[in-house]
Protein backbone atom coordinates (compact mmCIF):
# COMPACT_ATOMS: atom_id res chain seq x y z
CA UNK A 1 0.00 0.00 0.00
CA UNK A 2 2.84 2.36 0.87
CA UNK A 3 4.47 1.72 -2.51
CA UNK A 4 1.26 2.72 -4.23
CA UNK A 5 1.20 6.02 -2.37
CA UNK A 6 4.82 6.71 -3.31
CA UNK A 7 4.00 6.04 -6.96
CA UNK A 8 1.02 8.38 -6.68
CA UNK A 9 3.17 11.18 -5.25
CA UNK A 10 5.87 10.65 -7.88
CA UNK A 11 3.25 10.77 -10.61
CA UNK A 12 2.10 14.19 -9.52
CA UNK A 13 5.54 15.74 -9.13
CA UNK A 14 5.98 15.73 -12.90
CA UNK A 15 4.86 18.60 -15.05
CA UNK A 16 5.81 22.24 -15.63
CA UNK A 17 5.88 25.37 -13.52
CA UNK A 18 5.23 28.14 -16.03
CA UNK A 19 4.81 31.89 -16.06
CA UNK A 20 1.09 32.48 -16.20
CA UNK A 21 0.83 35.83 -18.05
CA UNK A 22 -2.72 36.35 -16.74
CA UNK A 23 -2.41 40.08 -16.30
CA UNK A 24 -3.75 42.53 -17.21
CA UNK A 25 -6.68 40.45 -18.51
CA UNK A 26 -7.64 38.95 -15.14
CA UNK A 27 -7.93 42.22 -13.19
CA UNK A 28 -9.71 44.19 -15.91
CA UNK A 29 -13.48 44.51 -16.01
CA UNK A 30 -15.14 42.11 -18.39
CA UNK A 31 -16.12 43.21 -21.88
CA UNK A 32 -19.17 42.00 -23.76
CA UNK A 33 -19.65 41.13 -27.42
CA UNK A 34 -23.29 40.15 -27.69
CA UNK A 35 -25.62 39.86 -30.65
CA UNK A 36 -29.30 40.82 -30.72
CA UNK A 37 -30.54 37.38 -29.68
CA UNK A 38 -29.75 37.85 -26.00
CA UNK A 39 -33.14 39.28 -25.10
CA UNK A 40 -35.18 36.72 -27.05
CA UNK A 41 -33.31 33.55 -26.06
CA UNK A 42 -35.38 32.70 -23.02
CA UNK A 43 -36.86 29.62 -21.37
CA UNK A 44 -39.72 31.25 -19.51
CA UNK A 45 -41.28 27.90 -18.57
CA UNK A 46 -38.62 27.43 -15.89
CA UNK A 47 -38.10 31.03 -14.84
CA UNK A 48 -38.63 31.44 -11.08
CA UNK A 49 -39.39 34.56 -9.07
CA UNK A 50 -37.95 32.97 -5.93
CA UNK A 51 -35.25 30.48 -6.86
CA UNK A 52 -34.55 29.66 -3.21
CA UNK A 53 -37.74 27.57 -3.08
CA UNK A 54 -37.26 25.72 -6.36
CA UNK A 55 -37.29 21.92 -6.48
CA UNK A 56 -34.20 20.04 -7.64
CA UNK A 57 -36.07 18.52 -10.59
CA UNK A 58 -36.90 22.02 -11.85
CA UNK A 59 -33.24 23.01 -11.59
CA UNK A 60 -32.25 20.03 -13.73
CA UNK A 61 -35.02 20.85 -16.21
CA UNK A 62 -33.83 24.45 -16.44
CA UNK A 63 -30.28 23.32 -17.18
CA UNK A 64 -31.64 21.03 -19.90
CA UNK A 65 -33.91 23.57 -21.57
CA UNK A 66 -31.22 26.25 -21.41
CA UNK A 67 -28.79 23.81 -23.06
CA UNK A 68 -26.01 24.67 -20.61
CA UNK A 69 -22.64 23.15 -21.44
CA UNK A 70 -19.88 22.68 -18.87
CA UNK A 71 -16.96 24.65 -20.28
CA UNK A 72 -14.37 22.19 -18.94
CA UNK A 73 -15.44 18.91 -20.46
CA UNK A 74 -18.18 19.85 -22.94
CA UNK A 75 -20.82 17.76 -21.14
CA UNK A 76 -24.36 19.02 -20.76
CA UNK A 77 -24.79 20.35 -17.25
CA UNK A 78 -28.20 18.78 -16.68
CA UNK A 79 -26.74 15.30 -17.21
CA UNK A 80 -24.04 15.93 -14.61
CA UNK A 81 -26.62 17.26 -12.15
CA UNK A 82 -28.98 14.37 -12.81
CA UNK A 83 -26.15 11.88 -12.29
CA UNK A 84 -25.28 13.44 -8.93
CA UNK A 85 -28.83 14.14 -7.72
CA UNK A 86 -29.24 13.44 -3.99
CA UNK A 87 -25.79 11.82 -3.88
CA UNK A 88 -24.53 14.25 -1.21
CA UNK A 89 -21.22 14.51 -3.03
CA UNK A 90 -18.83 17.37 -2.34
CA UNK A 91 -19.21 19.98 -5.09
CA UNK A 92 -15.96 21.35 -6.53
CA UNK A 93 -16.42 24.46 -8.64
CA UNK A 94 -13.57 24.53 -11.14
CA UNK A 95 -11.95 27.91 -11.82
CA UNK A 96 -8.39 26.57 -11.91
CA UNK A 97 -7.22 28.01 -15.27
CA UNK A 98 -3.72 26.53 -15.09
CA UNK A 99 -2.69 27.28 -18.69
CA UNK A 100 -0.75 30.51 -19.33
CA UNK A 101 -2.78 33.57 -20.44
CA UNK A 102 -6.13 31.87 -19.80
CA UNK A 103 -8.34 33.23 -17.00
CA UNK A 104 -11.79 32.70 -18.49
CA UNK A 105 -13.03 30.88 -15.39
CA UNK A 106 -11.27 32.92 -12.70
CA UNK A 107 -12.30 36.20 -14.32
CA UNK A 108 -16.05 35.50 -14.38
CA UNK A 109 -15.84 34.00 -10.89
CA UNK A 110 -14.24 37.16 -9.47
CA UNK A 111 -16.25 39.72 -11.49
CA UNK A 112 -19.61 37.92 -11.58
CA UNK A 113 -19.24 36.16 -8.26
CA UNK A 114 -22.81 36.71 -7.09
CA UNK A 115 -24.23 34.90 -10.11
CA UNK A 116 -21.66 32.11 -9.82
CA UNK A 117 -22.31 31.61 -6.11
CA UNK A 118 -26.07 31.59 -6.68
CA UNK A 119 -25.64 28.97 -9.41
CA UNK A 120 -23.42 26.90 -7.13
CA UNK A 121 -26.09 27.01 -4.42
CA UNK A 122 -28.64 25.70 -6.94
CA UNK A 123 -26.31 22.84 -7.86
CA UNK A 124 -25.81 22.12 -4.17
CA UNK A 125 -29.55 21.84 -3.74
CA UNK A 126 -29.69 19.19 -6.47
CA UNK A 127 -26.70 17.21 -5.18
CA UNK A 128 -27.91 17.43 -1.60
CA UNK A 129 -24.39 17.80 -0.24
CA UNK A 130 -23.22 20.05 2.55
CA UNK A 131 -19.73 20.82 1.21
CA UNK A 132 -18.93 23.12 -1.69
CA UNK A 133 -15.54 24.55 -2.59
CA UNK A 134 -14.24 26.84 -5.32
CA UNK A 135 -10.93 25.79 -6.87
CA UNK A 136 -8.33 28.29 -8.10
CA UNK A 137 -4.72 27.69 -9.15
CA UNK A 138 -2.20 28.57 -6.46
CA UNK A 139 0.93 29.26 -8.51
CA UNK A 140 -0.10 32.72 -9.67
CA UNK A 141 2.48 35.46 -9.18
CA UNK A 142 2.39 39.20 -9.83
CA UNK A 143 -1.40 39.39 -9.92
CA UNK A 144 -3.03 42.81 -9.82
CA UNK A 145 -6.14 41.31 -8.22
CA UNK A 146 -6.39 39.70 -4.81
CA UNK A 147 -7.71 36.16 -4.58
CA UNK A 148 -9.95 35.96 -1.48
CA UNK A 149 -10.05 33.00 0.90
CA UNK A 150 -13.80 32.73 0.64
CA UNK A 151 -16.41 33.85 -1.85
CA UNK A 152 -20.08 34.21 -0.98
CA UNK A 153 -19.43 32.32 2.25
CA UNK A 154 -17.86 29.33 0.49
CA UNK A 155 -14.15 28.47 0.84
CA UNK A 156 -11.67 28.87 -2.01
CA UNK A 157 -9.14 26.06 -2.22
CA UNK A 158 -5.87 26.90 -3.97
CA UNK A 159 -4.63 24.02 -6.12
CA UNK A 160 -0.85 23.89 -5.98
CA UNK A 161 1.70 22.02 -8.04
CA UNK A 162 2.89 22.13 -11.60
CA UNK A 163 0.96 22.11 -14.87
CA UNK A 164 -1.28 20.26 -15.67
CA UNK A 165 -2.97 20.94 -12.34
CA UNK A 166 -6.55 20.38 -13.52
CA UNK A 167 -5.77 16.75 -14.35
CA UNK A 168 -4.79 16.21 -10.71
CA UNK A 169 -7.95 17.52 -9.09
CA UNK A 170 -9.43 14.06 -8.60
CA UNK A 171 -6.31 12.78 -6.87
CA UNK A 172 -5.87 15.88 -4.76
CA UNK A 173 -9.43 15.54 -3.50
CA UNK A 174 -8.99 11.92 -2.34
CA UNK A 175 -8.93 13.14 1.23
CA UNK A 176 -12.51 14.41 1.04
CA UNK A 177 -15.07 12.66 3.21
CA UNK A 178 -17.45 12.25 0.28
CA UNK A 179 -17.12 11.59 -3.42
CA UNK A 180 -16.74 14.75 -5.50
CA UNK A 181 -18.49 16.22 -8.51
CA UNK A 182 -16.61 18.80 -10.60
CA UNK A 183 -18.61 21.64 -12.19
CA UNK A 184 -17.28 24.51 -14.29
CA UNK A 185 -17.67 27.95 -12.73
CA UNK A 186 -19.10 29.49 -15.92
CA UNK A 187 -21.73 26.78 -16.33
CA UNK A 188 -23.07 27.72 -12.89
CA UNK A 189 -23.40 31.36 -13.95
CA UNK A 190 -25.55 30.17 -16.85
CA UNK A 191 -27.57 27.95 -14.48
CA UNK A 192 -28.44 30.92 -12.30
CA UNK A 193 -29.42 32.98 -15.34
CA UNK A 194 -31.67 30.21 -16.67
CA UNK A 195 -33.72 30.17 -13.47
CA UNK A 196 -33.60 33.82 -12.43
CA UNK A 197 -33.86 35.37 -15.90
CA UNK A 198 -35.21 32.59 -18.11
CA UNK A 199 -32.13 32.76 -20.36
CA UNK A 200 -30.69 30.01 -22.49
CA UNK A 201 -26.93 29.73 -22.72
CA UNK A 202 -26.13 31.80 -25.79
CA UNK A 203 -22.71 33.04 -24.68
CA UNK A 204 -19.28 31.79 -23.65
CA UNK A 205 -16.64 33.38 -21.44
CA UNK A 206 -13.39 33.83 -23.35
CA UNK A 207 -9.92 35.21 -22.54
CA UNK A 208 -8.51 37.37 -25.34
CA UNK A 209 -4.76 37.84 -24.90
CA UNK A 210 -1.29 37.41 -26.40
CA UNK A 211 1.50 39.79 -27.37
CA UNK A 212 -0.45 41.08 -30.37
CA UNK A 213 -3.59 42.05 -28.42
CA UNK A 214 -3.98 45.73 -27.61
CA UNK A 215 -6.46 45.29 -24.76
CA UNK A 216 -6.17 41.83 -23.15
CA UNK A 217 -9.29 40.99 -21.18
CA UNK A 218 -11.96 38.43 -20.42
CA UNK A 219 -15.07 38.74 -22.55
CA UNK A 220 -18.57 37.34 -22.65
CA UNK A 221 -19.15 36.54 -26.31
CA UNK A 222 -22.21 35.30 -28.17
CA UNK A 223 -21.83 31.71 -29.36
CA UNK A 224 -21.30 31.67 -33.12
CA UNK A 225 -19.35 34.95 -33.22
CA UNK A 226 -16.42 34.80 -35.68
CA UNK A 227 -12.98 35.02 -34.07
CA UNK A 228 -12.29 38.02 -36.35
CA UNK A 229 -14.87 40.08 -34.44
CA UNK A 230 -13.39 39.08 -31.09
CA UNK A 231 -9.91 40.19 -32.19
CA UNK A 232 -11.33 43.44 -33.57
CA UNK A 233 -13.05 44.17 -30.25
CA UNK A 234 -9.75 44.01 -28.35
CA UNK A 235 -7.53 45.39 -31.11
CA UNK A 236 -4.40 44.04 -32.76
CA UNK A 237 -1.22 46.03 -32.21
CA UNK A 238 0.83 43.79 -34.50
CA UNK A 239 0.25 41.18 -37.19
CA UNK A 240 0.16 37.80 -35.44
CA UNK A 241 2.08 34.86 -36.83
CA UNK A 242 -0.11 32.46 -34.86
CA UNK A 243 -3.69 32.62 -33.58
CA UNK A 244 -4.76 29.97 -31.09
CA UNK A 245 -8.32 29.10 -30.12
CA UNK A 246 -8.48 27.28 -26.80
CA UNK A 247 -5.71 27.02 -24.21
CA UNK A 248 -2.23 28.36 -24.87
CA UNK A 249 -0.90 24.79 -24.74
CA UNK A 250 -3.91 22.65 -25.62
CA UNK A 251 -5.57 24.98 -28.12
CA UNK A 252 -5.69 24.75 -31.90
CA UNK A 253 -3.84 27.06 -34.27
CA UNK A 254 -6.24 28.47 -36.86
CA UNK A 255 -5.71 30.09 -40.24
CA UNK A 256 -9.11 31.60 -41.10
CA UNK A 257 -10.47 33.81 -38.31
CA UNK A 258 -13.67 34.48 -40.28
CA UNK A 259 -14.57 30.79 -40.42
CA UNK A 260 -13.66 29.90 -36.82
CA UNK A 261 -16.62 30.58 -34.50
CA UNK A 262 -16.89 30.87 -30.73
CA UNK A 263 -18.39 27.73 -29.19
CA UNK A 264 -19.64 26.96 -25.65
CA UNK A 265 -16.25 25.43 -24.81
CA UNK A 266 -14.02 28.13 -26.33
CA UNK A 267 -11.85 29.19 -23.41
CA UNK A 268 -9.51 31.66 -25.11
CA UNK A 269 -8.52 33.46 -28.30
CA UNK A 270 -4.78 34.15 -28.27
CA UNK A 271 -2.77 36.08 -30.84
CA UNK A 272 1.02 35.83 -30.88
CA UNK A 273 3.88 37.15 -32.95
CA UNK A 274 6.65 34.60 -32.68
CA UNK A 275 10.27 34.65 -33.69
CA UNK A 276 10.44 33.25 -37.20
CA UNK A 277 13.95 32.03 -36.39
CA UNK A 278 12.49 29.41 -34.04
CA UNK A 279 12.70 26.48 -36.42
CA UNK A 280 12.27 22.82 -35.79
CA UNK A 281 15.48 20.87 -35.40
CA UNK A 282 16.32 17.23 -34.84
CA UNK A 283 15.66 15.68 -31.44
CA UNK A 284 18.79 16.12 -29.33
CA UNK A 285 17.82 13.43 -26.81
CA UNK A 286 17.80 15.79 -23.82
CA UNK A 287 14.98 13.89 -22.10
CA UNK A 288 13.17 17.04 -20.97
CA UNK A 289 9.87 15.73 -22.32
CA UNK A 290 10.13 12.57 -20.24
CA UNK A 291 10.93 14.56 -17.12
CA UNK A 292 7.78 16.69 -17.37
CA UNK A 293 5.27 14.10 -18.62
CA UNK A 294 2.61 13.79 -15.87
CA UNK A 295 1.78 10.26 -16.99
CA UNK A 296 5.38 9.02 -16.82
CA UNK A 297 5.55 8.33 -20.58
CA UNK A 298 8.65 8.72 -22.75
CA UNK A 299 7.44 11.16 -25.44
CA UNK A 300 10.89 11.23 -27.07
CA UNK A 301 10.78 7.51 -27.87
CA UNK A 302 7.14 7.64 -28.93
CA UNK A 303 7.91 10.52 -31.30
CA UNK A 304 10.88 8.69 -32.83
CA UNK A 305 8.91 5.46 -33.25
CA UNK A 306 6.09 7.35 -34.97
CA UNK A 307 8.46 9.12 -37.34
CA UNK A 308 10.25 5.86 -38.20
CA UNK A 309 7.07 3.80 -38.54
CA UNK A 310 8.17 1.35 -35.83
CA UNK A 311 4.68 0.12 -35.02
CA UNK A 312 5.67 -2.91 -32.95
CA UNK A 313 7.71 -0.79 -30.56
CA UNK A 314 4.97 1.84 -30.44
CA UNK A 315 2.58 -0.77 -29.08
CA UNK A 316 4.81 -1.14 -26.01
CA UNK A 317 5.01 2.59 -25.17
CA UNK A 318 1.52 3.07 -23.68
CA UNK A 319 1.10 6.10 -25.94
CA UNK A 320 -2.68 5.81 -25.51
CA UNK A 321 -2.27 7.08 -21.91
CA UNK A 322 -1.26 10.52 -23.23
CA UNK A 323 -3.65 13.13 -21.80
CA UNK A 324 -2.82 15.80 -24.39
CA UNK A 325 -1.47 18.38 -21.95
CA UNK A 326 1.21 19.46 -24.50
CA UNK A 327 3.90 19.79 -21.82
CA UNK A 328 6.35 17.78 -23.93
CA UNK A 329 6.05 20.12 -26.92
CA UNK A 330 6.28 23.16 -24.67
CA UNK A 331 9.54 22.05 -23.06
CA UNK A 332 11.21 20.72 -26.24
CA UNK A 333 14.30 22.86 -27.07
CA UNK A 334 14.17 21.62 -30.68
CA UNK A 335 10.60 22.94 -31.06
CA UNK A 336 9.33 19.54 -32.20
CA UNK A 337 5.58 18.92 -32.38
CA UNK A 338 5.84 15.91 -30.09
CA UNK A 339 2.35 16.17 -28.61
CA UNK A 340 0.80 16.83 -32.01
CA UNK A 341 2.33 13.66 -33.47
CA UNK A 342 1.03 11.60 -30.57
CA UNK A 343 -2.43 13.19 -30.85
CA UNK A 344 -2.62 12.42 -34.56
CA UNK A 345 -1.61 8.82 -33.88
CA UNK A 346 -4.32 8.43 -31.23
CA UNK A 347 -6.92 9.97 -33.53
CA UNK A 348 -6.06 7.62 -36.37
CA UNK A 349 -4.10 10.13 -38.44
CA UNK A 350 -0.83 8.24 -38.23
CA UNK A 351 0.52 4.71 -38.47
CA UNK A 352 -1.27 3.00 -35.62
CA UNK A 353 0.23 -0.21 -34.26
Amino acid sequence: MAAGKDTFRSFFRKGLLMEQHKEPALSREMRFLLNGEQGTSVVNSVRQENIEDIASQDIILAAKLAHIVDENDGYLLYKKLRHGENSRMTILVDAVDDEPYVSSQMGPLLHLWEECVAGAALAQKVIGGTELKFLIYKNLTDLDVRIPKTIGGYPIKRISGVYPAENRIGGLMEGEKNDCILLGACSLIHLYRALAQGRMQTTAFVTVAGNCIGYPCNMEVSIGTPVTEVLHQCGLIDNPTRIVVGGSLTGVTIEDTDEELISPVTRAVLAFKENEGDKKYRCIGCGNCQQVCPNALNPMLIYQYIRRGMTERLARTDYDRCIGCMACSYICPAKLDVAGEIARLRQGGGDRP
